[in-house]
């Protein structure tokens, strides 16, 4: 094995390569895990559909502006006497003109006394990313994946108009799961101060706070009969769902899967308190000088909200009605770390890119340029380990490897973040195009032979993704995906 000094990459030898890492043979009961992506829907800081939240990306525009929390950051008292705010952060990746009657009722997807009463936001926005995706499944001759809901007199059904296509598949061979890191959450402080005022909270207060209502009203609106749940894993919460979902597929369970990833935390301030407590976020006051995702000086994540929805499905069932294949999952892997609560484990990591790779090289080797849509949120600690940790798995492709940052545009949606970063990375290798990071300082030293394209390019020759999703507790999901030929 070459040394450290003859292996190291960096601008002036000063930057210490880690040790690679090894992981064990595959078990000989390894199942091959191969799934298609055929659709998309999202809700996001940078737009309220997919089509627009890639056309932000490309275009290099920002989601995130200024977000304040009254009074926690007034820097002034009712008396106009200066103070300390309670929370020094004051900028996040908000959801634009999002109303959830709009979208959810008038559209006929749920009841409106549902929508208003029963969802948090995290929800809606899960909902209405769904519905965008599923509406988008035909067949080759124009069959719809969803069809007008009948009641049992034949009459449309107003409330929830809409239905899975039983002659297209099965419902009971479909089926949704939602990863999320908060959920409803928040809503356990809007109970305490109602306790504390003597008053008392409602059935509707637990119906809001379950991370599984995403899932189970996703079900109820489109009749996805095959299994409805909902995944908790910090920021890898996403990739814990599409894992689910892979090895859902992959052992003949069910032929779709409706994959959510979704947050809705900045209504109040107890996720963004938390967070800045705990010195994890950026609080530089210029929206378009935090989230610094791969910068030589970094000051924290931008915490963000919305959810973005991938209908992935076994491929024989997509071909067999004659459905688009953009692309494929091939490779996969999953890793807990044990070593710290907040500190990355770039060893942990770096195992869970190996497996991915390992599997994915099983469907042939990799042909074409990589396009790596990393975890990278311009905190201190994540930023290097993650890329060094990355050489080490792509050392002998670097040449052809590409990076790419979501969480620079749009902020850390947590457990909504993983999604966006697969829906990216897909479209990037579908479309041969990958958009750019913007920079406003120095790179860091790390990056130093790696190609991090500051503005969108075309990219022919792509036909792989890296993702990575790495969360707090060190919960770490790498997926590899490949443009189908």
């Amino acid at each position: 094995m070459a040394s450290l000094a003859e292996r190291f990459a960096g601008p002036r030898g000063d930057i210490p390569r880690p040790q690679l890492v090894e992981i064990p043979p595959a078990l000989e009961r390894e199942i091959s895990i191969r799934a298609a992506v055929i659709s998309d829907g999202a809700i996001t800081p940078l737009g309220n559909s997919s089509d627009k939240t890639w056309e932000m990306y490309k275009a290099g525009k920002t989601g995130i502006v200024e977000h304040l929390y009254p009074p926690y950051t007034d820097k002034v008292d009712a008396k106009g006497q200066k103070k300390d705010p309670q929370m020094s952060v004051v900028n996040a990746g908000t959801i634009k003109n999002f109303d959830p009657i709009e979208r959810l009722v008038k559209t006929g997807i749920l009841p409106q006394k549902e929508v208003r009463f029963k969802l948090d936001p995290y929800a809606q926005y899960g909902i209405a990313a769904a519905s965008e995706a599923l509406s988008k499944i035909k067949t080759h001759d124009g069959t719809p994946l969803l069809v007008p809901r009948l009641n049992e007199d034949g009459t449309p059904d107003k409330e929830r108009k809409w239905i899975i296509n039983s002659n297209l598949i099965n419902p009971l061979h479909t089926a949704v799961v939602v990863g999320s890191g908060f959920g409803g959450g928040d809503v356990s402080a809007e109970v305490m101060e109602l306790l504390k005022e003597g008053k008392v909270p409602s059935g509707d207060h637990m119906m809001r706070s379950l991370l599984d209502r995403a899932a189970s009203s996703v079900s109820q609106a489109f009749g996805i009969n095959g299994g409805a749940e909902g995944v908790v894993a910090a920021c890898a919460s996403s990739g814990k769902a599409m894992l689910t979902a892979l090895r859902k597929i992959a052992i003949g369970e069910v032929e779709l899967v409706l994959v959510i990833g979704t947050e809705g935390v900045l209504g109040k301030p107890v996720a963004s308190s938390e967070f800045n407590w705990l010195g994890a976020l950026d609080t530089a006051q210029d929206p378009h000088k935090v989230s610094r995702s791969l910068h030589k000086v970094r000051g924290g994540f931008t915490i963000a909200e919305g959810a973005v929805a991938l209908v992935v499905v076994n491929p024989d069932w997509a071909r067999r009605h004659g459905i688009s294949i953009p692309y494929e999952i091939i490779g996969f892997g999953e890793t807990s770390g044990a070593k710290d609560n907040v500190a990355p484990n770039g060893a942990a990591q770096e195992q869970a890119m190996r497996f991915a790779r390992r599997r994915a090289e099983k469907y042939g080797q990799i042909e074409g340029k990589i396009i790596n849509s990393g975890h990278y949120t311009g905190t201190p600690l994540g930023e290097g380990s993650e890329v060094l940790h990355t050489q080490n798995v792509l050392e002998n492709m670097q040449k052809r490897s590409i990076i790419f940052a979501s969480k620079r545009l749009s902020g850390h949606m947590l457990g909504g973040a993983g999604n966006l970063s697969q829906f990216l990375a897909g479209k990037a290798i579908q479309e041969g195009i990958v958009p750019g990071t913007p920079f406003d300082g120095e790179k860091m030293d790390e990056l130093y032979g790696w190609d991090v394209p500051e503005e969108t390019r075309p990219e022919p020759d792509l036909t792989d993704a890296i993702t990575n999703q790495f969360g707090f507790g060190d919960a770490n999901v790498t997926l590899w995906s490949r443009k189908t030929a």
